[in-house]
C-alpha cells in the first residue's frame, strides 16, 4: 500500500516543476545524513492511476500527482499555482489517498482558496481518504 496526493479538476492545468530542491537531514549514531529531493510539483497522473480507480472514488476528470510537503514554503507554492491558473470561482479538490487496500468512503472538506494554508496541507498529510475541495 501506498499514498498518493492528487488535485483534480474539471478541465485541464499545466504540468509544474518549482525547481526548487528539498534537502532533509538525519542524525543517528553520530552520523548525519542529507537527503536531497525534488520541491513541490504538479505532474501527470500516471503511477497510483489504475490503484487510485480501485478505490471507487468520483474525482474530477482531470488529475494530476502533486509533490507536497506539509511546510509553509509548498503551502505557499501550490497557492501561488492555484491563484495563477483558477478562474474565479472555479473550485478544484486536493485528494490524499491511501492505495492498495479497495473502496473506501473519503473525509470530505472544502473551502476557499485564501484559506489554504499550512495547517490545511497538514491534514491532508495526517489522514489519508479525504478530499479538500479549494475554490477560488
Amino acid at each position: 500500500m501506498s499514498a498518493v496526493t492528487l488535485l483534480c479538476a474539471d478541465r485541464p492545468l499545466p504540468l509544474y516543476d518549482s525547481g526548487i530542491r528539498r534537502v532533509e537531514t538525519s542524525s543517528h549514531g553520530g552520523h548525519t545524513v542529507s537527503i536531497e529531493t525534488n520541491g513541490f510539483s504538479v505532474q501527470e497522473h500516471t503511477y497510483y492511476r489504475e490503484a487510485v480507480e480501485d478505490l471507487g472514488l468520483e474525482l474530477k476528470p482531470y488529475q494530476y500527482e502533486l509533490d507536497l510537503q506539509a511546510t509553509e514554503g509548498d503551502a505557499a507554492e501550490l497557492r501561488a499555482y492555484l491563484e495563477k491558473h483558477l478562474r474565479p470561482g472555479e473550485a478544484v479538490e486536493l485528494w490524499s489517498l491511501w492505495v492498495g487496500d479497495g473502496p473506501t468512503r473519503p473525509h470530505r472538506f472544502g473551502g476557499r482558496l485564501a484559506d489554504l494554508d499550512l495547517d490545511a496541507i497538514k491534514q491532508l498529510h495526517e489522514q489519508f481518504q479525504i478530499c479538500l475541495t479549494i475554490e477560488r
